[in-house]
């Protein structure tokens, strides 16, 4: 007789003292122990099953498949965040390339690999969670006035944009010009790193240096993205003409790795000797940071950032659709990505028969 049973997939952590999972973990130690089989394998021929998600048969390792189901959730999870849908539609950014590039960030949390702070650096960047004056104005407002501009320049806030906009001119510090030239190196390393693996006639060169993203003047919107870590999908589409993706990943995540390095050494760093004086300047210590608001703080006139979500008209079962269309084409799921594409969720099941 024919039985179809549902199962639905419950992801329980590690010594989270699940009593199930306890259990589990001790019928798995007694058996791995055990000198006699728990199961005859003649049982399994009684029992002949097919495993199918979406009413897909699925043909890969279940252990890789199941994993695939929860990087996949965890991907639509992080684009559906408000501070990227407030940008604008999620097709305006090559999600699998970020994905790629932070695939790349390894031990950014592990203080042995020398440069723990860089790391956080790159991930606090592409969450626009960078300490910046706008920012704290927000997070303690009894200490930031929210009347007070960028202590650099005095003539903006000091929003993560304008860390690479700001005017202020010093021997050492010259953020606007800093950016403006590592855009250019980034370009440039970039067209010579594609340029040596084929041959391309001039008018690669000229498409590829017009692309909004390497519009440093204002800069462009793009522009910003492409330094946040936000890969904007016009860029890998162009190069996606000449080369595999697979190919344009591992490239622009080695050179954007190294232009993060340069923001962070010669505008961050440099901003923060200075911010740090201008705190003590204004009376503000370790100490009051810790400190809860007083009855002499500035009043909280500043109103919560309000996103308008882009992805708010878009099924957050789009996952599944990815990993149904890689059971289909092949591939991986993260090649499949379509956030505009809408399933019936259908769990996956295992059927017997």
């Amino acid at each position: 007789m024919d039985r179809n049973l549902t199962v639905e997939l419950i992801k329980v952590p590690a010594h989270g003292d699940d009593v199930y999972n306890i259990q589990a973990d001790s019928l798995a130690k007694d058996a791995h122990s055990s000198l006699q089989p728990t199961t005859l394998l003649s049982t399994f021929c009684y029992a002949p099953c097919l495993l199918t998600f979406n009413s897909l048969p699925i043909d890969v390792n279940i252990r890789h498949f199941l994993r695939s189901i929860a990087d996949a959730r965890a991907l639509l999870s992080f684009c559906s965040l408000a501070r990227f849908t407030a940008l604008g539609s999620p097709s305006l950014f090559d999600w699998a390339g970020i994905y790629f590039c932070l695939s790349q960030i390894k031990g950014f949390a592990s203080h042995r690999n020398g440069r723990p702070e860089f790391w956080i650096f790159r991930i606090k960047l592409l969450l626009d969670m960078l300490p910046t004056l706008t920012t704290l104005q927000q997070r303690k407002p009894y200490l930031y006035s929210p009347d007070w501009l960028c202590p650099q320049c005095n003539s903006a806030p000091e929003d993560l944009n304008h860390l690479w906009t700001c005017p202020y001119i010093l021997p050492e510090l010259n953020p606007c010009l800093t950016h403006r030239s590592e855009v250019i190196k980034f370009r440039d390393s970039c067209l010579s790193s594609f340029l040596s693996l084929k041959s391309l006639d001039i008018s690669f060169q000229t498409e590829f240096s017009a692309l909004d993203c390497w519009n440093y003047e204002a800069p462009s919107s793009s522009c910003l993205w492409l330094t946040r870590g936000l890969l904007p999908a016009h860029l890998t589409a162009f190069l996606n003409q000449y080369f595999p993706l697979s190919v344009i990943y591992k490239i622009i995540s080695s050179l954007l790795n190294d232009f993060q390095v340069k923001l962070y050494g010669e505008i961050w760093l440099c901003r923060n000797v200075l911010f740090h004086a201008w705190e003590e300047s204004q009376g503000i210590s370790a100490a009051s940071k810790l400190r809860g608001p007083s009855t002499n703080s500035f009043p909280n006139t500043t109103s919560p950032q309000q996103h308008n979500s882009s992805l708010a008209s878009v099924s957050q079962d789009s996952w599944i659709s990815w990993i149904s269309s890689s059971i289909i084409r092949g591939g991986s799921w993260i090649s499949h990505l379509d956030f505009l594409r809408r399933l019936t969720v259908q769990p996956l099941r295992i059927s017997f028969w």
